[in-house]
């Protein structure tokens, strides 16, 4: 009996897919019989291919040493698989991996005797990779599953895309290189850890402020999808990018007051804003403690609902309030000048009421810098009201605005005209805003002051969708939908505490650090005889220097031996 064991290579008409077998051809007499041996398992490209013939052969050399092993009889053949492994890489024409000993040392190296290969940037990794590792380095036991989410992560980090694009985007800048359904693959893993991702989020930003986070801003934005496909997720509502056409899901998020992430949950896209409170308040206490905190959130969580859950739970709140929605006895007390102090806010001069409504605290203030903007932002609209007007053509399109409606009445004729006592009406409130708390003691001044940095979250969300480019969304199952919302949460952590942990030494814009990151290179240099590579730094600014010293890293500026 002859015994001939090699690889074969499967593939599928009109797929890229093809499965690796270890495969022994028997012959008993005259006739010879296939078995396969092993199955290694399934590529998408050539890299994966050889990859997998590469793990194949270690697999062949350890079954026939074992089988030499076994046998009673002796060879002559080498019976160790490293032995049978070199000798079968040997008849391939595969060169031996070369150690870093057998490797000429750069310093001895002639610059005649290499070329330039390939440019990578380091400068991402080393840093914004360290802090990944900090927040998210025991999330998955898998390293090469936590290698792909970390680089996938990283890739958003400098180069929001879709994944298809971060593959090719990974190969080309950061030498790293993954098949599309490797990807997709450990989106599947990274699902059902996404309370994890949450803990651990939480975890970390709690950890910088041990005493407590006093601050907690909320707010809900729209994510929309280049679809129109609905499930039990992507729906139609109320769109905050006017993406009326288009299914989207609702996503709130949570901040300190430093920008620092605390927390988000994902809904269904016709969620109501006023509903997603109370389910995130729910769903975070499932995942971490949150001790005693400050709501703070804008006009869209001015309901009697929203207020008693956060007065049930125990929590301090400060929300703008809808003035213009109030009851006609409580509007008129807040247009009486006799309530009004004035005081400074924000280094200009101000006027301060305080009144009680249902239990809390109603503070308003007049600033006369706000009046001109409000004065001015109503004049554009009834400039483009008079201008459609005394234009010969429809003018019922203006109902359909909500933004000029306000402004114009409609008689008995069916005559659309503007109204000049709706326009005194909406002058009246030109300058004043109103927030309302269940703060007891505070000062006017420090409540309005808090409330202001209202802003870190509205950022934060310019932020995801924007600079991160969380949306468009173009996965269709909801696990994907959801993986994909945890990679873009994950990306804007490590953008946060990166930029919170280098201010704390550093006043360097977040701009500036992922440029000074981007452009810390290295170019991988080959010997033209050797086909042996070499690590050569590229430039080094005293900015990126900083953003080094911020996490406690050096830069070796030397060349060296590259083996990856």
């Amino acid at each position: 009996m002859i015994v001939l064991m090699y690889i074969r290579v499967n593939s599928t008409p009109n797929s890229p897919r093809k499965s690796i077998q270890i495969v022994e051809s028997v012959r008993i007499g005259d006739k010879v019989k296939q078995k396969i041996v092993r199955y290694v398992g399934v590529a998408t490209d050539a890299f994966e291919e050889q990859k997998l013939k590469d793990l194949a052969q270690e697999y062949i050399a350890k079954i026939i040493a074992d089988r030499k092993t076994q046998s009673a009889q002796q060879s002559l053949l080498p019976t160790s698989s490293e032995e049978i492994l070199s000798s079968l890489k040997n008849r391939r024409g595969r060169p031996r991996r070369r150690n870093i000993e057998d490797i000429l040392p750069p310093n001895k190296v002639r610059l005649d005797e290499i070329r330039e290969q390939s440019r990578v940037i380091e400068g991402v990794h080393d840093v914004a990779g360290t802090m990944f590792d900090e927040l998210y380095g025991a999330l998955i036991k898998s390293k090469r599953v936590s290698k792909i989410i970390k680089d996938i992560v990283l890739a958003r980090l400098v180069h929001p895309s879709s994944k298809h694009k971060a593959q090719d985007y990974l190969k080309k800048q950061f030498g790293r290189q993954y098949s599309l359904d490797s990807i997709y693959r450990m989106m599947d893993v990274l699902f059902p850890k996404i309370d994890a991702i949450k803990r651990f989020t939480f975890e970390k930003t709690q950890s910088l402020f041990p005493e407590k986070i006093d601050l907690l801003f909320f707010d809900v934005t729209t994510l929309y999808f280049e679809s129109i496909a609905v499930d039990e997720l992507r729906n139609f509502g109320y769109s905050k990018d006017c993406r009326f056409n288009s299914t989207q899901v609702v996503l709130a998020l949570a901040t300190n007051q430093d920008g620092l992430p605390i927390g988000y949950e994902l809904f269904e896209g016709n969620k109501a804003e006023v509903l997603t409170l109370a389910s995130a308040i729910t769903s975070w206490k499932k995942c971490f403690a949150i001790g005693s905190v400050c709501f703070v959130g804008d006009r869209a969580l001015f309901t009697n609902k929203n207020l008693a859950l956060l007065e049930e739970h125990g929590y301090q709140y400060i929300i703008a309030a809808k003035l213009r929605k109030l009851p006609q006895s409580m509007q008129e007390r807040v247009f009486e000048e006799k309530h009004y102090r004035p005081t400074v806010l924000n280094k200009s001069l101000a006027w301060v009421g305080e009144f009680s409504y249902q239990g809390a605290r109603l503070i308003v203030s007049y600033k006369s810098s706000r009046a001109l903007k409000d004065q001015k932002e109503r004049q554009v609209l009834l400039n483009k009201i008079e201008k459609t007007l005394g234009n010969k053509g429809n003018p019922n399109t203006l109902i359909t605005n909500a933004g000029v409606k306000k402004f114009v009445t409609r008689d008995e004729n069916a005559t659309i005209a503007l109204d000049s006592e709706k326009v005194a009406i909406d002058a009246r409130w030109d300058g004043l805003h109103g927030i309302i708390t269940n703060i007891p003691h505070d000062s006017a001044e420090s409540l309005i002051a808090r409330y202001a940095r209202l802003w870190v979250i509205e950022e934060s969300f310019r932020v995801n969708k924007h600079t991160l480019q969380m949306r468009p969304i173009y996965h269709w199952k909801p696990s994907r939908i959801h993986a994909h919302v945890a990679i873009c949460y994950m990306t804007f952590s490590v953008l946060r505490h990166l930029q919170y942990r280098v201010h704390l030494t550093q006043k360097i814009s977040v701009e500036t650090i992922l440029d000074e990151l981007l452009n810390v290179q290295a170019s991988i240099h080959i010997h033209k005889h050797t086909k042996d590579r070499y690590r050569v730094p590229g430039y080094f600014s005293n900015d990126a220097r900083k953003i080094y010293k911020a996490f406690g890293l050096e830069r070796s500026l030397d060349a060296t031996v590259y083996l990856e």
